[in-house]
């Protein structure tokens, strides 16, 4: 089996760049973003702390996925942006026959910030994951996060105290994934496809 990690900062392409690859090599994928959405729509919240507990309950799932797929031997991609890699080493180790390839998306800070703005403002982002305190929306009450800026961007990656980690490990390029989206999926594909054998 193969787990297959993108990380990177926030609007790196990860989830873009992971979607194709999970549906081209017919392996399931986990999304914390997207447990986290399914997680706000199904139960809700009234405020920051609840939103908090909702987002940390995600990431668990997310794991328990990750547990789960290394324990059936089955690949696995997953999308996010780890601090750590911690939880992966604990059940991963064990399986010294199994391979990790890790795909770090790189991007400068500003286009970054400019490029999570401009998915809030096309309405390509889930309202849930910008609103700060009151979700299902209550007009007049919700609250929502300001635009991110560049030294947001930074102050989120000094968080991150390992921003990669397996057997094989690629860094791209990303600053251009609106007008390169093909050429950054080919030389992911590529890359993935060698070690794979496929």
């Amino acid at each position: 089996m193969y787990l297959i990690l993108f990380t990177g900062a926030p609007a790196s392409g990860k989830s873009s760049i992971a979607s194709v690859l999970s549906e081209e090599l017919g392996i399931d994928m986990v999304s914390k973003d997207a447990l986290k959405i399914e997680l706000f729509e199904k139960y809700g919240f009234n405020s920051h702390e609840e939103k908090k507990k909702l987002s940390m309950r995600s990431e668990d799932r997310m794991y328990e996925v990750i547990s789960a797929h290394i324990k059936d031997d089955k690949s696995l991609i997953v999308d996010n942006n780890f601090k750590n890699f911690d939880r992966i080493r604990l059940v991963w180790e064990e399986k010294k026959k199994n391979y990790i390839i890790c795909i770090n998306l790189v991007a400068d800070s500003q286009h970054l910030a400019e490029r999570y703005n401009m998915r809030i403002e096309q309405g390509n982002r889930h309202e849930a994951l910008y609103t700060l305190d009151i979700y299902p929306i209550i007009h007049g009450k919700s609250h929502f996060h300001q635009k991110l800026t560049k030294e947001d961007v930074i102050r989120i990656q000094k968080n991150v105290t390992e921003e990669t980690y397996g057997d094989f490990i690629e860094t791209i390029d990303s600053n251009n994934l609106e007008q390169d989206f093909d050429a950054v999926l080919d030389k992911i594909r590529l890359f993935v496809k060698n070690i794979m054998g496929d």
